[in-house]
């Protein structure tokens, strides 16, 4: 074992980690992201209005212009979209699965480890740059992000590139203004990119990185060596072509609801009813950095140990002013400080090298184990989630409830072993911890659990139907955006029961709805209004998870309809 954590930490030919290292890291990223992966229904409501969003794309050719079904969608730039269609060609394009569109999030993810492994081995050592990577390879965080098909994963693999690009620049390049321009133009490439996928957001990240590190270190000179007027061009040549295209083709609508919606109203009032105090990422930090939130303590006091190194600096710089700005802002979801999560992983990963000197006092430890316990805790919740997913949604406890709870109870000991002897093995144990948990969850009883995923139950229905080419589908009672994904983008979400019955109404023969019980004494009234009876095909079961409303889906067609289970 000793031999192999030697190998692990050797360095490699060109400096940094050498082959083994990072073979090691892409597989423990992809044994913790990809259960689940393959299987996992479109998620509402951000994924699924992503890939219809992406889909419509392929279906209309205008590749300017995002929509969803009939509405425009002005909310975030066109970057994940394009990445989504490269990723579904080779797989059916418009019909390609689920998994083909989460494709540029996984991508994203595994990139931004690789990254963060390789800054951390040329920041400190390579045994630092591993334990990084493996702090975020498990992240339980990221394993969400890498599974949902939208902006943040993607996001986060080109922005670590602008950041590593950035920490070059301010602690390894010495010239006031250097002749080789790689930096710079991979931080302003990158830039570019991140503003494509979504607005100014990691820009901001970047910024206040710069903003921090000068505010510490008096390095005035980092502003020549970034290049601004080289980056400001780069910038303009990579996102002002589709800038200027979806301006001139929505009539400026996109840009003033973007910045309007997405960025001004999301600072000072909650969107979507996303809020929560001040302190909500801090206090929710045991929760979306586990398991590696056990050596969070330790990270706190490995930066105040070093914290007259620049390279310290410049982490503290990445991590604080951002996480400030999202804990005071108004709309809080928990994703929001993944981008600080890098800094964060190589400052744990510094931690894991010098334990005994950080835990000197009892303050020391008593710090430590308050903070770890709280990780603990929610590893404990790990256990009893499955069981109570399928109390909720079941009315029993299955098979595969008891097998996510033993996988909870091996994580629980992991996580509590780290936290007892911090160590880069240590670190090793645990994360086959939490690849076990997130097996059982995401690879077992997430898939499973079939009331969370009525959409999807509703479309296989659908596929099985024979008597018309094409169906005239409307919803009512249920209209979450995955509907649209799995029925079809014509799928009429209606908001009431007059629209509804105007489908039926107007394509009796192949006319199809799909109706929740809550309305369908409303529905038969519409119906009876306009001399219409109908009969039931199938009925489906469940839950709208984003209401937290029990559904039972009845789906309807006319006396006379042509449509018919085989």
């Amino acid at each position: 074992m000793n031999h192999w954590l030697d190998t692990l930490q050797t360095q490699g030919a060109r400096g940094g980690l050498n082959r083994y290292a990072y073979l090691l890291l892409v597989l423990i990223a992809l044994a913790a992201m990809l259960p689940g992966f393959f299987s996992i229904p479109a998620m509402d409501r951000d994924e699924s209005r992503y890939m219809q969003a992406s889909r419509q794309m392929m279906e209309s050719g205008d590749f300017i212009d995002i929509r969803f079904q009939d509405a425009a969608r002005h909310k975030q730039p066109v970057g994940t979209y394009w990445a989504q269609v490269l990723t579904t060609a080779p797989f059916g394009g418009a019909d390609a699965p689920v998994w083909a569109h989460r494709l540029p999030s996984l991508f994203g993810i595994l990139a931004a480890i690789i990254m963060t492994g390789w800054l951390g081995s040329r920041l400190f050592s390579p045994g630092v740059g591993l334990a990084a990577g493996i702090i975020l390879a498990v992240c339980l965080t990221l394993q969400v992000e890498a599974r949902t098909a939208k902006t943040d994963a993607l996001l986060l693999g080109f922005g670590m590139l602008a950041q590593i690009s950035l920490a070059m620049l301010a602690l390894k390049v010495t010239q006031k203004r250097p002749a080789f321009i790689g930096w710079p133009l991979a931080l302003w490439a990158a830039t570019a990119v991140c503003i494509l996928i979504k607005g100014p957001i990691f820009t901001m990240v970047t910024g206040l990185t710069l903003a921090g590190f000068i505010a510490l270190t008096r390095d005035f000179d980092l502003l020549r060596r970034i290049r601004p007027g080289l980056g400001l061009l780069v910038v303009i040549a990579i996102a002002a072509p589709w800038l200027v295209a979806v301006t001139i083709v929505t009539d400026g609508a996109f840009l003033a609801e973007a910045i309007g919606w997405s960025m001004l109203r999301k600072v000072s009032e909650a969107a979507e009813n996303h809020t929560g105090p001040l302190g909500f990422h801090l206090m929710l930090s045991p929760v979306t950095l586990w398991p590696g939130a056990v050596l969070i303590a330790l990270a706190v006091l490995a930066a105040w140990k070093n914290r007259s190194d620049g390279t310290i600096l410049f982490l503290v710089s990445w991590i604080v002013p951002t996480w400030i700005v999202f804990e005071l802002i108004s709309t809080k979801l928990p994703h929001y400080v993944v981008p600080t999560f890098p800094a964060i992983a190589l400052l744990m990963g510094l931690a894991l090298k010098d334990v005994p000197g950080l835990l000197t006092g009892l303050k020391q430890r008593v710090f430590h184990w308050i903070v770890a316990g709280a990780a603990i805790v929610v590893s404990g919740v790990l256990i009893a989630l499955p069981i109570a997913a399928h109390i909720e949604f079941n009315g029993e406890i299955g098979l595969d409830a008891w097998i996510a709870a033993i996988a909870g109870v091996v994580g629980l000991i992991t996580v509590g072993v780290l936290a007892y002897a911090p160590s880069l093995r240590t670190l090793g144990v645990a994360g086959v911890g939490a690849i076990a948990v997130y097996g059982a969850m995401f690879g077992v009883v997430i898939p499973n659990i079939d009331a969370m995923w009525p959409s999807e139950r509703v479309g296989r229905v659908v596929d099985q139907l024979e008597g018309c080419e094409t169906l005239s589908i409307t919803t009512l009672g249920y209209r979450e955006p995955s509907n649209a994904f799995y029925l079809g983008t014509n799928t009429l979400l209606a908001d009431n029961a007059d629209a509804a019955a105007d489908v039926l109404a107007g394509d009796p023969a192949c006319g199809l709805a799909v109706v929740d019980g809550a309305e369908r004494e409303g529905f038969d009234a519409a119906l009876a209004a306009r001399g219409i009876s109908v009969r039931p095909l199938a009925s489906v079961s469940g839950y709208n998870l984003v209401k937290g409303d029990r559904l039972q889906l009845t789906l309807l067609v006319t006396e006379g309809s042509q449509v018919q289970l085989p």
